[in-house]
């Protein structure tokens, strides 16, 4: 007869793409870059206009049209720029962010794999604490502290002989029930 866990007993999993830790840094640190580029690329298209308005200014009777490419050029370039900086920190927060998912899933896949061959020895203290590895720890160690329970109550059985007394069929009639209720 094997235990079925009682309903409320099961964990509800819920995906969660957030680890806050580390993307509260990568914001910070993301606005306050744009903040950076867009006042200098606000403060190179302040420069390019002074200079175009002091070159027009003055001209009262000017036959052409005022020449206002160079401050399309320095828009471009700065958009070109801006563009071009927030593609490389992209990257850059794409690579931290996939080192720090390693640095979880490297101990959490090694307990997984060490679980698929039925290892439940003592495992090498994680370089990186996290929710995920911490819970993969503790759940670990309560299934080799079942199992142990496990062997020492099967330990406790012993061979009847040819006709158990009623001590020994009451013994081996209790190990029996607690094994049933370690096992899952």
């Amino acid at each position: 007869m094997m235990n079925t866990p009682a309903k409320q007993n099961l964990i509800k999993r819920r995906i969660i793409y957030v680890d806050a830790s580390v993307q509260k840094w990568l914001l910070v640190a993301l606005v306050i870059l744009e903040i950076m580029l867009i006042s200098g690329a606000l403060w190179l298209l302040y420069v390019q206009m002074i200079t175009t308005i002091e070159a027009n200014l003055y001209r009262a009777h000017s036959v052409g049209k005022p020449n206002i490419y160079p401050l399309l050029k320095v828009a471009l370039i700065g958009l070109g720029g801006l563009l071009a900086i927030n593609m490389v920190v992209l990257w850059i927060a794409d690579r931290l962010w996939a080192r720090h998912l390693a640095s979880i899933f490297k101990p959490l896949m090694a307990m997984v794999n060490k679980v698929e061959m039925l290892d439940f020895s003592a495992d090498a203290p994680a370089t990186k604490s996290h929710e995920a590895v911490n819970l993969a720890h503790t759940w670990r160690n309560t299934e080799r502290q079942r199992l142990l329970n496990l062997r020492a109550a099967i330990n406790q059985l012993e061979m009847p002989s040819e006709t158990p007394s009623t001590a020994q069929h009451e013994h081996m009639r209790t190990t029996l029930e607690a094994i049933c209720k370690l096992l899952p």
